[in-house]
């Protein structure tokens, strides 16, 4: 697949969720998708959080995190986040737009933020809340070996899920759902099928 421009992604993103209200029942949260391109090709930079913290340690996710009450709108609160994550300073981001939230079962509203970085860039992780930073090339995330399908039972009845691996790991959850979104995204703006596409999913 050959690689939308930065201007392009903006137009795909331009009419999905920009103008979305998050509900106001939810704890409202946000994470950025911030992507390089190296060698013609985007990365998407994904952490993985140390093993010590309480709360998902151990798993790999995006940089983000929930909104604090100083916090302007939540493409602030993923620039601070990323910031205080992995040092990815904010004027450094390129936002592009963003797209429909993911709500998780323990009633937080995950805000998806695009946005491009340079390369290479001085990371500086958090060694309290970052174990790794991976960069995953976005064309192995469309690659059919890479992707699981799995078939969970929740009191709702049947749910159909996808998670993705990359070199040992495993992205899953919240994560693997923005993940799936942003995929489906790009593959709808260039006019190209997904691995998923005569799948349901929920």
């Amino acid at each position: 697949m050959s690689i939308p421009t930065p201007e392009a992604l903006k137009v795909f993103l331009a009419n999905d969720g920009m103008g979305m209200a998050l509900p106001s029942d939810l704890i409202p949260s946000a994470v950025l998708l911030a992507l390089f391109q190296r060698d013609n090709e985007y990365h998407l930079i994904l952490t993985k959080r140390s093993p010590q913290l309480k709360r998902d340690g151990g798993v790999i996710c995006f940089p983000g995190g929930t909104a604090e009450p100083n916090d302007v709108d939540l493409t602030f609160t993923a620039l601070r986040e990323t910031y205080e994550e992995i040092g990815v300073e904010p004027d450094d981001v390129n936002v592009l737009g963003r797209f429909e939230p993911v709500i998780t079962r323990s009633q937080f509203a995950i805000q998806p933020i695009v946005g491009v970085i340079p390369y290479p860039y001085p990371y500086q992780p958090s060694q309290a809340e970052v174990e790794a930073i991976i960069e995953v090339p976005l064309e192995s995330l469309y690659d059919p070996v890479n992707i699981r399908f799995e078939d969970v039972f929740r009191p709702e009845g049947l749910i159909h899920k996808i998670t993705y691996a990359y070199r040992g790991q495993i992205i899953f959850g919240a994560t693997a759902q923005l993940l799936t979104r942003f995929l489906e995204l790009i593959s709808e703006g260039m006019e190209k099928e997904v691995p998923w596409q005569n799948r349901t999913l929920n």
